[in-house]
């Protein structure tokens, strides 16, 4: 069995307001940009995993894929970079992988956090980002 630990909570930039960002230099606002979300897939660990005291809610929640592998779904940890130029590789998100806030929601009423997804529900629910999702 896997298990996913995945971004349940806001990111602390997400409060920005348009002022704030627009004072922003081209390398805080790439980073800005590449900032995790809610729903994010942050890492990917085996059954039984010892997840920290501060890898629970209220920031994040485990779901547990019973009929997948550890390295089946460790691709799940990839960022989404920009290889345009491939001597200056661009990050634009640190996650390419994500659940939707269905998951999240139904993960997060579980009083411990953690739930089991079957896997076609999970890969129903997954969202893989691109490049033209990022760029506004």
């Amino acid at each position: 069995m896997a298990e996913l630990l995945i971004r349940a909570k806001p990111h602390w930039m997400d409060v920005w307001d348009a002022t704030k960002i627009a004072s922003l230099t081209p390398e805080q606002l790439q980073s800005y940009n590449a900032r995790t979300q809610i729903g994010d897939i942050i890492i990917v660990r085996g059954d039984g995993w010892a997840w920290g005291r501060e890898e629970c809610l209220p920031n994040f929640i485990v779901v547990k894929l019973p009929n997948l592998t550890e390295a089946e779904v460790k691709h799940y940890e990839q960022s989404l970079i920009d290889t345009a130029d491939p001597q200056k590789p661009i990050m634009l998100k640190v996650r390419k992988y994500a659940t939707t806030p269905t998951i999240v929601d139904s993960c997060k009423t579980e009083l411990s956090g953690a739930k089991e997804v079957v896997k076609a529900t999970f890969e129903s629910a997954l969202i893989t980002k691109t490049a033209t999702e990022i760029i506004k």
